[in-house]
């Protein structure tokens, strides 16, 4: 019976060990959080020559700095007078709406809040939505900052006609121009447009 007894609690307790150590994380690697609600749709739109064969979003978040654009939470390395922050990049899975529209959906509040230094709660926020396609085995993608497309809902990049199908191009892939392009203005038919746009949806 004692010996029964002991194996249960020494089982309990390893469970406890062992529950507490998965809900921690480091600010290289930290935990998922629970119990997430900010959940955003993301929309990439495209008007491509042609079809893609792959399309994914990815979403990258890092620890809240402030003002001074210092995290608090985190020390100053006493070498270099720097603080090394880790970026930490999550893939999403877009879903096909039609021919020109890709949806995906993530949390903001998706990674845990902690104190890993001692110093204070570090708080995660997500910095940047980008969209990366395949066609033909060019890469084209498109980014832009969280805190711009919560501005101003979307964002808007070009792309060569030609760089569809342009193997030259598969190494380095197709780059993304700026609406603002002199070469876009002079002559639109040349290029194709893409979107990225973001809102907040409920859980």
């Amino acid at each position: 019976m004692k010996a029964q007894l002991h194996r249960t609690t020494l089982t309990f307790l390893l469970a406890l060990i062992t529950g507490c150590s998965m809900s921690h994380g480091t600010s290289s690697n930290p935990a998922k959080n629970p119990h997430p609600v900010k959940r955003y749709e993301v929309t990439a739109t495209s008007d491509a020559p042609g079809p893609w064969d792959s399309i994914e979003g990815y979403i990258n978040y890092n620890i809240v700095k402030a003002n001074d654009g210092i995290a608090k939470c985190v020390p100053i390395g006493s070498f270099l007078g720097e603080q090394s922050l880790t970026s930490i990049g999550v893939d999403i899975e877009m879903t096909r709406v039609d021919d020109h529209t890709w949806t995906g959906y993530f949390y903001r509040d998706a990674l845990q809040d902690e104190d890993y230094y001692n110093l204070g709660i570090c708080h995660w926020d997500v910095t940047s939505v980008s969209i990366s396609t395949v066609a033909q085995g060019v890469r084209f993608a498109w980014s832009d900052l969280f805190d711009d497309l919560l501005q101003h809902g979307a964002e808007t990049r070009y792309f060569k006609k030609s760089a569809y199908g342009d193997h030259a191009l598969a190494r380095y892939g197709a780059p993304d121009l700026d609406p603002a392009d002199p070469a876009i203005l002079q002559h639109p038919e040349a290029y194709f447009r893409v979107t990225i746009a973001i809102r907040e949806r409920a859980p």
